[in-house]
């Protein structure tokens, strides 16, 4: 197999655009075998934007394998520029009829020489996969999660594979989907309830500059604060200029964002994000979500999701959002339930230490 390694920014813009195609076409395929849906289906300005454009924060690697000219293969990494140096969030995958003779193997491989190369000596990985599969036997074997909650089917093919490569099962997510109206009706017209002293903004788009330093505080907040953050990671380092920074990467690629902030006066409480794409305007992702310790207990978590999709509702395309989380954490949970999201899938984070 021919594998070729494009890191972000290496290739023109015409290279980029001449390869597109292929790379959508492969990135469709994996995401269809998968059961997930073609609401998961690759964006092209997303795709394009991680293979043309390194950001100043954080940047992506790709990996191509051909056979016969063919993508028959491909493999990804997420890497931050400026913390976490030692680590790489990776992902690969192979075209189905070409599965159990050793594509993925050698595509990781090659992908874990390269970052070694570079200092990267922690990988982090994940897999998706729909309730219909994890749930398909009960009786067959099951690998629990570290984290002590949720467990997954050791004879999946994604979940063998990273046990096969020496990966270790740290945490299950609950992937879940809400309507953006079921979560707008449970608001008493358009405000949310609110204990006194506490306020919600929402806004669409950057960043609004006076608030630059409260988001990054927030951002900063999520790398310690959200369950078993500690195993996947160091503690980030935000400031304003990251915030806005990110912003940038954000609208170069046709992502729109739309946030809720929550404040005590002007004291950052919390806040949540949802992201859609030019691409597929109907569907939004969630972002970050957090509240932060010290507001806890006031029901911001809820407050802050329903007034966000009420914002969605009134200012955007979006239908429905997907969110992520652990499922050791019942109180966000309890707080999507309430916000209207119900299960769809669930994902297996992992992680292994190269020698």
């Amino acid at each position: 197999m021919e594998i070729t390694h494009i890191p972000a920014g290496s290739r023109s813009a015409t290279d980029i655009d001449a390869l597109l195609p292929e790379v959508l076409d492969f990135d469709t395929l994996i995401n269809r075998d998968s059961g997930l849906g073609q609401d998961f289906d690759p964006l092209p300005g997303e795709v394009r934007g991680r293979l043309l454009n390194p950001g100043e924060y954080t940047t992506t690697q790709t990996w191509i394998g051909r056979l016969d000219g063919k993508i028959v293969a491909s493999g990804i990494a997420y890497l931050s520029l400026q913390d976490n140096l030692h680590v790489a969030d990776v992902w690969c995958a192979v075209a189905p009829e070409h599965r159990r003779r050793g594509r993925g193997a050698e595509l990781l491989e090659s992908m874990e020489v390269s970052l070694r190369a570079e200092g990267r000596t922690q990988l982090t990985s994940y897999c998706e996969i729909p309730p219909s599969a994890r749930d398909a036997d009960p009786r067959g074997p099951n690998l629990a999660a570290e984290s002590g909650a949720g467990s997954l089917p050791v004879d999946l093919p994604g979940v063998a594979f990273l046990i096969r490569h020496g990966f270790d099962f740290k945490q299950l997510e609950r992937c879940s989907v809400a309507q953006t109206a079921t979560a707008a009706s449970l608001a008493p017209g358009d405000s949310v309830d609110l204990d006194p002293g506490y306020s919600i903004e929402t806004w669409n788009g950057p960043t609004p500059a006076h608030r630059r330093e409260q988001i990054a505080m927030l951002h900063q907040r999520m790398s310690t604060d959200t369950p078993g953050s500690a195993e996947f990671g160091e503690e980030e380092s935000w400031d304003a200029a990251r915030v806005a920074a990110l912003d940038a990467q954000r609208e170069a690629k046709g992502e729109r964002l739309h946030t809720a902030l929550a404040l005590r006066g002007e004291s950052a409480a919390g806040f949540t994000e949802v992201a859609h794409f030019d691409d597929r305007p109907e569907i939004g992702w969630q972002g970050s979500t957090l509240v932060a310790k010290d507001h806890r207990g006031h029901g911001l978590g809820a407050a802050l999701k329903i007034a966000n999709h009420v914002a969605l509702g009134e200012s955007s395309e979006v239908e429905r959002v997907y969110t992520w989380n652990a499922v050791e954490n019942s109180w966000m949970l309890a707080i999507n339930d309430v916000a209207g999201f119900a299960t769809w899938a669930w994902v297996g984070l992992w992680k292994k230490r190269l020698a």
